[in-house]
C-alpha cells in the first residue's frame, strides 16, 4: 500500500531526472528507458516492499551553462507500479491509494533549476499526485559526458500529503516513501 505511494512518488522523482528531454536554447536530452528507472521503497508493518514504476516519460532541457533555460516535465502512470507482490499490485491502483480510474497520471514539472554545487543542483517546481498539486524540491546530481547525461536522486516523499493510501495510517505502512531517480539520457 505505501509502496503504490512510494512507486508514485518514485516515478514523479524519475520523471523530473527523465527531464533531460527539452527544447530550444538550453540541451534537449532524450531518456534511454532501458538504462533508467523510477523506483521507491516504503516500510510495511517494518519490512521493505520495494517497487518501481513501469510507465513513465520526462522531457528534459538542460544546459548547466544556461540554467535559465532549463525546463523538466516528467508523467508517471501510478498504476503502472510493480512490487514483485501481486496482493499490493492489485492494491496500489484503487481509490484509496493512486485512485487511478480518476487519476491515471502523476507529474511533475520545473522552470526553476538551481546548482546548489559540484554537480549538485534542485529542480524546484510543482508535483501533482492523485490530484494534489504541492511544491515540491527534487535534490539530484548530474553528471554529463560528451552526450550522455546521468542524474541520480533519492528522495522522501510524504504519502498522506497527497491522500495516498488513506485506508492504511502509520505506522502499519510508514510515511514517508522513499523514491529513488537514476536517468541516463543522451544529446
Amino acid at each position: 500500500m505505501t509502496l503504490s505511494c512510494a512507486l508514485t512518488r518514485l516515478a514523479l522523482a524519475a520523471g523530473l531526472f527523465a527531464l533531460v528531454a527539452g527544447p530550444a536554447t538550453a540541451a534537449n536530452w532524450t531518456v534511454d528507458r532501458e538504462a533508467s528507472k523510477i523506483a521507491f521503497v516504503a516500510q510495511q508493518n517494518g519490512a521493505p516492499v520495494e517497487g518501481r514504476f513501469e510507465d513513465w516519460s520526462a522531457r528534459i532541457r538542460l544546459d548547466p551553462e544556461a540554467l535559465e533555460d532549463a525546463e523538466i516535465s516528467a508523467t508517471v502512470r501510478p498504476g503502472s507500479a510493480q512490487t514483485g507482490q501481486p496482493q499490493i499490485n492489485q492494491t496500489l491502483p484503487g481509490a484509496s491509494w493512486f485512485d487511478t480510474s480518476s487519476h491515471p497520471e502523476a507529474t511533475f514539472t520545473s522552470q526553476d533549476i538551481v546548482s546548489t554545487g559540484d554537480n549538485a543542483y534542485e529542480a524546484r517546481g510543482t508535483l501533482t499526485i492523485k490530484g494534489t498539486s504541492q511544491p515540491f524540491v527534487l535534490p539530484f546530481t548530474l553528471t554529463i559526458d560528451g552526450d550522455t547525461a546521468r542524474a541520480e536522486a533519492q528522495v522522501s516523499l510524504a504519502r498522506m500529503l497527497f491522500g495516498v493510501g488513506t485506508d492504511v495510517a502509520p505506522p502499519a505502512v510508514a510515511d514517508p516513501v522513499t523514491v529513488t531517480l537514476e536517468i541516463t539520457a543522451t544529446r
